[in-house]
């Protein structure tokens, strides 16, 4: 009696199993990557990080486009006299904070941020909170983009 060989295939997954498989897994990465990101899927601190970032983008056009420095209004809670959405607030630390070796967290009141006519933005940085949830990000002085931190506690 003769065996017949068993085929190659019949043990293992079809490739649409597989590619199925992959499917789900990158879409519960996705809903993963929403609750992990650095301001936890907070839709006000997101909003307010735009703000900040759209002051400070067109504060540089005037400034490099009139050669005039451009002062940018930061109070707790609103930049160049917006509010953020409610429950957002604000702290920075300045270079004139860090050059007296004071480098903790202060809230500002009537800061003005300075952008001068080159284009150059004082590297400031900011740490928005909205209940439990932080959002830190500093500002390049060259370009002016902003660029998350780590979360640092002081």
């Amino acid at each position: 009696m003769m065996r017949r060989p068993r085929g190659i295939g019949k043990g293992g997954f079809t490739l649409l199993e597989i590619m199925l498989a992959v499917g789900i897994a990158v879409v519960f990465m996705g809903g993963a990557v929403v609750f992990l990101s650095s301001t936890g899927g907070d839709r006000d601190l997101e909003t307010a990080r735009r703000l900040f970032e759209d002051r400070a983008g067109k504060g540089r056009e005037v400034a490099l486009q009139s050669g005039v420095a451009q002062r940018i209004l930061l109070n707790k809670e609103a930049v160049g006299g917006e509010a953020f959405p409610t429950g957002v607030e604000m702290m920075i630390v300045t270079p004139l904070n860090r050059s007296k070796g004071r480098n903790g967290w202060t809230t500002p009141e009537d800061y003005q941020w300075l952008i001068t006519g080159g284009g150059v933005v004082e590297p400031i940085r900011v740490l928005l909170k909205h209940n439990e949830n932080e959002e830190q990000f500093s500002f390049s002085a060259l370009t002016g983009e902003s660029v998350t931190e780590p979360r640092v506690k002081k």
